[in-house]
């Protein structure tokens, strides 16, 4: 941090300072360690062939999806240190089956929505915490409540689901609690409010809706109503930059975490934008990411990547 030269004219200018200089230090400060990871590849309990999806619970419970798993159970559930609880849903066609799930949200009640990316006729399926089927919504096409391509979701203040539809649709369409259409906003292309594939949504403690605009190399910024706010990052390998920015995450705090997955890190932003840190791309090849896929946070401020190649989840905690 670089400070200009000034005159100090008393003890309570300066004391005035330090204050404020660490006031600053403690509020953007950010750091990231590896805690530990687990899973291996393999089709069975605890193991993964291509892991994508992760979301927690309240009771900090994890997640994850098994995009290729073709395994009894292509959903898990982890306790927060990663001890196998139960696993749920099997391949197949019909609505409470998978082919490719992918992007994955919890609602207030702990009921887990998971966007089935292979078979888009029964695009978001839910289920309740103890892997039971409730029910499906959103269909094959190009109208409203409907997806070629399903891939994200986030969960609202109001438990509304928002999901992420990439290629011909190209938008962000909205459900209530139910399943019920509600809105969509989003279409194909390079400007304000439109998408090139958006991969990933996500929402901050106001309601304001972030989604990863992989194609653009982008995160844009929307209102609760769809209003585009602002966009975060360009294309590059720098700070702030990504390439192929495939999902996202939102703290306690309206950090945003991206998962920057051609450059193999996570990128951290406060909720105005402006770049924090980053973490993954750096320590020994082990603890290092190979293709980091999903991501989410618990409530006490860990981190889970799942990395599609090393068939693994990775746990960063802040550093304190």
């Amino acid at each position: 941090m670089k400070v200009k030269p000034f005159f100090i004219l008393g003890a309570v200018m300066v004391l005035s300072f330090l204050v404020a200089i660490s006031n600053s230090l403690s509020t953007n400060a950010l750091e990231f360690a590896h805690k530990t990871m687990w899973g291996e590849k393999g089709i069975a309990n605890g193991q993964f062939r291509q892991p994508s999806g992760v979301t927690v619970d309240s009771e900090n419970n994890v997640y994850v999806s098994d995009l290729t798993g073709y395994s009894a159970k292509m959903i898990q559930k982890f306790s927060p240190t990663g001890t196998f609880i139960l696993g749920f849903g099997t391949f197949g066609n019909g609505p409470q089956y998978f082919s490719s799930p992918t992007g994955m949200a919890v609602d207030s009640s702990d009921n887990v929505f998971i966007a089935d990316f292979g078979n888009p006729a029964y695009a978001i399926k839910e289920f309740d915490k103890n892997g039971t089927f409730i029910r499906t919504f959103g269909s094959i096409g190009l109208g409203p409540g409907q997806f070629i391509n399903p891939g994200g979701l986030g969960v609202g203040p109001e438990d509304n689901i928002f999901a992420t539809d990439f290629g011909e649709n190209n938008n962000v369409q909205k459900f209530d609690k139910d399943g019920k259409f509600l809105m969509s906003f989003g279409s194909y292309g390079g400007g304000n409010g439109q998408f090139i594939n958006p991969t990933d949504v996500s929402l901050d403690s106001a309601g304001n809706i972030l989604v990863a605009d992989s194609g653009n190399d982008r995160i844009q910024k929307f209102d609760k109503d769809g209003k585009y706010l602002m966009q975060i990052g360009t294309s590059g390998t720098g700070n702030g930059q990504f390439e192929n920015p495939i999902e996202i995450a939102v703290d306690s705090g309206d950090n945003l975490y991206v998962v920057d997955n051609d450059n193999n890190r996570v990128q951290v932003f406060d909720k105005n934008g402006n770049y924090l840190t980053q973490f993954g791309n750096t320590g020994n090849s082990i603890v290092r990411f190979q293709d980091p896929i999903g991501i989410a946070i618990n409530s006490l401020g860990d981190v889970y990547v799942a990395d599609g190649v090393d068939s693994d989840i990775h746990v960063y905690s802040p550093v304190k």
